[in-house]
This record gives C-alpha cells, sequence and structure tokens, in this order.
C-alpha cells in the first residue's frame, strides 16, 4: 500500500522552538485509516499531544491538514482543516477553511503541516514547493490580517496563498481566528493558539500537481457531480444567487431564528436583513478552488453612515449574529462588522453572541454604561462596531470580552444563564427549542456549540420526501449520529459540505477511490466507518482532557423559558431521552464514554481507554 495517488506523501514538521523544519513521509496506514483534514489531525494530536496541556503554551500542537480530494477536479475541493486543543474550551477543535490555501499547500507537495513549540520572536513560515523556511514577522506583528496578506505577496510574490492572524489572535483573544484569503478558521480561538507561537503566518506556493489512481474513472465522475450541482435548486439556484444568506427567510417563518440573545425565535426585522435586502448589496460572486456554487460574494455599502465598507459576504452566520441576535437591521453595520472580523481576526459567531449577551445584560440591568463605556442596547448598531474595535485591539473592557461568553459571565453576578454556549464555544443561528434534532447536535458536538457537525434541519425542512418532524423525538439520535459521521468523512476528505446537497456517496466514495487506488475506498460502508472511527477517537481525546456527560447539554434558557411566539412558541427542549439514545446508537455507555466492543469494531482498541 502506498499513497502516491490522492496524496503528496510528505508531512512537513515544524519545530519553532528549535527553528527546525523536518519532512516526514505519510504513513499509508494513517492515509487507509483517517483519510486527511480532521482524520490526521485528531490521530497527530491524541497520540502526540500531552494530556491536559495547557492550549496557549508551547507544548500545545497545531495541525494543518488537506484531504485526498484537496486540489483536485472533484468539485468544491478546496477544504482543508485546523486541528488543535481549543483554548476557549479545553477540548478539541477542528475549524474548516475554503478558498486556495489548501490546494496550493498539496500543490507545494505537502499533506500536512505540524506545528511545535513557540518561535522565540514573531515568524513568518514560507513554503516555496519543496523550500520551507522560516522568516521574521517582525514587521508583520501588530498589522491588521488584510494589510499582511498583501505585504507578504508584495514581498514574495502575488501567487503565494496565506493563513494569518490579526491583533486579536497576537493578544490571545479566545475567540480569535485564523484568516486565509478573506476565508476564516474562525471558531474556537485556533487564531489565539497561533498568536501563543509567535507564528503570524504561513505563505505558500506550489507548482507541482496530484497524481490519481485512475484518472478516466475520476473524470467520468466529476461530470456526473457537476450535473447534479448545476440541476440541484440548492447548489445551482438559490445558494448561488444569494449566497449562505438563502436560508434566512425560511429560519425566521419556521420559528428557528434567534432573537434578542435567544429571547425570541422569530425577527421583526427580518425582511430588513432577508435574502433579497442583502442581495442589493453584492457587487460581484467569489468561489472557492474548484467550486461551481459561487456561495461566496463580494458586498459594499454604498451609501449611508458606512459608506464605503465593504467584505466577503456577509454569511448567514454574521448577518443573524450582527442582526437579529442584536436586534440590528442596518445592513452596512452588518457589512461592516464582518470586514472588522476579518480585519482584527475574529469569529463572527462568537464576536456576535458576546455582543448579544452584553446588550441583554444592560437590558436587565446586570450592567451599567460606566461598565460598558458607552451605550448598549439592542438595535444600537454602533454598539456593534464599537465592540468589535475593543475585543479585536483587546483595549479596555475588550480584553475581558474576547475571552467568550462562558468566561465573561463568571464575572457578572447573575449573567450565567443569559451566556449561550455549549462547552464553551458559542452558539449559531439556529434556535434549539423549534427543532429537536439542532438540540442533540448541539449538545454532542464535539468542539461545542456548533452547527456543522450535523444540521438536521435540513432533514426537516428542506428534504423533498421522508421529512422528519421538527419537534419529534424520534429517531433524531440515529439522524444526528450519522450526519455527524457523514460530515466528519467530508472533513476528512478536502470537499466542502456544501456540495452534499448533491453529491452524495454515490459520488464520494467512486472519487476517493479513483483518488487514491486504496481498497478501503471502494465501499461507501468503509468510508463512513473511517468518519465514525474519526470522532469516536475525538471523543476519547475529550474524555481525557475532562469531558463528562454533564457537559453534554445546552444551556438552561432553553430547558425553562418557551418562545412565545411564531411556529415555535410555548416550546422548551427535551434532551434526556435523545441523548439515552444517542450514546446507545454511539455504541458508548449512559456516561459517553465509547464501549470496548465499538473501539474493536473500529480499531481504537490499542488505544488508551481513559
Amino acid at each position: 500500500m502506498n499513497t502516491r495517488f490522492g496524496y503528496t506523501g510528505k508531512i512537513l514538521d515544524v519545530d519553532l522552538t528549535a527553528a527546525t523544519l523536518s519532512e516526514a513521509e505519510l504513513d499509508p496506514v494513517l492515509a487507509s485509516d483517517y483519510m486527511g483534514g480532521k482524520g490526521f489531525g485528531a490521530k497527530i494530536l491524541y497520540d502526540q499531544l500531552p494530556p491536559g496541556c495547557e492550549p496557549l503554551s508551547a507544548e500545545n500542537i497545531l495541525v494543518f491538514a488537506t484531504g485526498p480530494l484537496t486540489g483536485t477536479l472533484a468539485p468544491s475541493s478546496g477544504r482543508f482543516e485546523v486541528c488543535t486543543k481549543s483554548p476557549a474550551t479545553g477540548l478539541w477543535l477542528d475549524s474548516n477553511c475554503g478558498g486556495y490555501f489548501g490546494p496550493e499547500l498539496k500543490f507545494a507537495g505537502y499533506d500536512m503541516l505540524i506545528i511545535r513549540g513557540k518561535a522565540p520572536e514573531p515568524t513568518l513560515l514560507v513554503i516555496d514547493d519543496d523550500k520551507p523556511q522560516l522568516a521574521s514577522a517582525a514587521d508583520l506583528w501588530g498589522v491588521d490580517t488584510i494589510a499582511t496578506h498583501r505585504q507578504i505577496k508584495a514581498d514574495f510574490g502575488t501567487d503565494f496563498k496565506v493563513a494569518c492572524i490579526g491583533q486579536a489572535g497576537e493578544k490571545g483573544a479566545l475567540i480569535a481566528g485564523i484568516i486565509s484569503e478573506y476565508r476564516a478558521l474562525g471558531r474556537g480561538g485556533a487564531g489565539a493558539v497561533m498568536g501563543s507561537k509567535n507564528l503570524k503566518a504561513i505563505a505558500v506556493r506550489g507548482s507541482g500537481g496530484i497524481a490519481l489512481s485512475d484518472p478516466d474513472a475520476f473524470m467520468k465522475i466529476c461530470r456526473e457531480s457537476f450535473n447534479e450541482l448545476a440541476n440541484n435548486p440548492d447548489t445551482g439556484g438559490g445558494r448561488q444567487k444569494y449566497g449562505t444568506n438563502v436560508i434566512l427567510s425560511l429560519m425566521d417563518e419556521t420559528g428557528l431564528h434567534p432573537v434578542r440573545n435567544f429571547q425570541k425565535g422569530k425577527f421583526e426585522g427580518a425582511d430588513r436583513v432577508n435574502e433579497e435586502a442583502v442581495e442589493a448589496y453584492y457587487v460581484r460572486n467569489k468561489a472557492c478552488f474548484g467550486c461551481p456554487i459561487y456561495c461566496s460574494k463580494i458586498a459594499e455599502v454604498k451609501e449611508g453612515k458606512y459608506k464605503g465598507s465593504f467584505t466577503e459576504g456577509p454569511e448567514y452566520e454574521n448577518v443573524w449574529s450582527f442582526g437579529a441576535n442584536c436586534e440590528n437591521v442596518d445592513v452596512g453595520a452588518i457589512i461592516q462588522a464582518e470586514y472588522l472580523c476579518d480585519y482584527y481576526g475574529l469569529d463572527g459567531i462568537s464576536a456576535g453572541n458576546v455582543i448579544g449577551f452584553l446588550m441583554e445584560c444592560a437590558e436587565k440591568g446586570l450592567l451599567q454604561e460606566s461598565d460598558i463605556g458607552f451605550p448598549m442596547a439592542f438595535g444600537n448598531d454602533e454598539s456593534i462596531i464599537n465592540a468589535i474595535h475593543l475585543m479585536g485591539k483587546r483595549e479596555g473592557p475588550g480584553k475581558l470580552w474576547g475571552q467568550g461568553v462562558q468566561k465573561l459571565a463568571v464575572g457578572i453576578d447573575g449573567a450565567q444563564d443569559l451566556a449561550m454556549h455549549v462547552k464553551g464555544l458559542e452558539l449559531p443561528a439556529y434556535d434549539p427549542r423549534g427543532s429537536s434534532g439542532m438540540a442533540l447536535a448541539y449538545a454532542t458536538s464535539d468542539r461545542g456549540g456548533c452547527h456543522l457537525r450535523s444540521w438536521p434541519i435540513g432533514d426537516e425542512l428542506l428534504a423533498t420526501r421522508d421529512r422528519m418532524d421538527l419537534v419529534s423525538l424520534e429517531f433524531k439520535a440515529e439522524l444526528v449520529k450519522t450526519q455527524q459521521d457523514l460530515f466528519c468523512m467530508v472533513n476528512c476528505s478536502g470537499m466542502c459540505l456544501f456540495a452534499t446537497f448533491a453529491v452524495t456517496l454515490k459520488q464520494i466514495t467512486p472519487f476517493l477511490y479513483a483518488a487514491t487506488g486504496l481498497d478501503v475506498y471502494s465501499s461507501s460502508e468503509e468510508v463512513m466507518k473511517i468518519g465514525e472511527r474519526v470522532n469516536n477517537l475525538v471523543r476519547l481525546f475529550n474524555l481525557r482532557e475532562g469531558l463528562t456527560r454533564d457537559l453534554d447539554t445546552l444551556p438552561r434558557r432553553f430547558f425553562r423559558e418557551p418562545l412565545n411566539e411564531g411556529p415555535s412558541r410555548g416550546r422548551v427542549v427535551d434532551l434526556d431521552q435523545m441523548m439515552d439514545e444517542y450514546y446507545m446508537v454511539r455504541g458508548w455507555d449512559e456516561s459517553g464514554i465509547p464501549g470496548e466492543g465499538k473501539l474493536e469494531e473500529l480499531g481504537l482498541e490499542s488505544d488508551q481507554k481513559p
């Protein structure tokens, strides 16, 4: 068995403390058992990260990993993963990103970067094909992400692809992300980990190609998949026209659109920030590597007090976090807020949650204007912009705000029930009181509050047949478990999750087999088992880091405070039954620990059980 096809077969191991760079061959067993992306990160971190290590210490490891489809002609194959221990949650973190950085890394000859230690001074990692080097980034420290991209391209070449941090990551904000070509590895604080290592940026340029085991079969599946994407009403229609904000009206009409820091489920101002309202700000489309969906948009504000503001987006999650969540209807302010998050290197979902939390604290009298420094009220767009500047610069109260709502709430009497997070990661734009599947997906997500581990709303609202009831508890455990394994596998492959709206296992499995020639990829059952194996290994990682069943839960608001408006009126979350069933279908015991039989089935029995 070899890794000559679909992979480059090489890993770059970077020790920042010792200032050494070394190459290693990709282990064929790692490729066949863990595929790539999240799978590579899971195995490296489980095996090599000291248990209990401080996330912002030199001991933590940062893994940049591609998949066997990354950089190929498979549709939407521009994805890569960053994996580390999260400083926001103290648990597992992987963050997925599109754009062009992942393919460029493979073109340069590497499937994965493993970054260790801490540089004594601000440092830049430059990879020019097989000539990686470390360089000083002293002149870039303190510089925003946009200017950092421009300067690196000016210094080394415009064809370099860049992943970097801004001031938020440099100064250790736990909601700091990594920005790559206007795309974000946003969630969970990977930017703070990068900053703690004094690593300002990675720049990569490659001229190589990716060999395929069966090019003819691969191209046949490509044609079939591109046709599926073109003819699908979501990927070939609505998402292409409106971007990710295409779902806003549907979420609001069904009572799933969180408003006022999850106090309400329907937004009276939805028509002012919905897909049609935001489309008016688009000036052109943009796509990631190899993607026919073109879900990304470039938006510009052409009049009003935010005239001149622009962003790649705004994405649905940010339209929500700086819109309905803060009860703000000014699209210009939303665009400026998303731009500032990219500029400083902040996660937009977490930043919007922090601001919504502060607004509710002020509304309830838990914080005074003197505590904040300026008026902080729902509907006040200037509050949003002021708060992002303080979080990005880590100045004044923004130094604490940038730690996220869980840590922020600890210091405010009576505020803990207002902090909307799971395991320390702020929640995205779907109210779990309106979707039982989403409630379970949030509670069981390995990285905390997340909609990208499982998105049952698709089966509950968008399925053209066999649609599931939104609030029924029946079969939701099976649905969430299956989606988690599927989504994990897709994140290992290097393909975008959006492609799976039209491209199914019927195409993904032969894609993987034609690319790699590995027998394990000739069966959909075996391919899905890789997703299950990775999820179970990550569970073992989290248990080792202190996860208990008590943390597989939701904020108390969702159990105690029913919604008062919309189709979800009167509903609260009922989680216990689904959780018991979920553990059962996972093959875990009642405490959420994988059983010996499940570990043996997945080939994990040799890993030490926590």
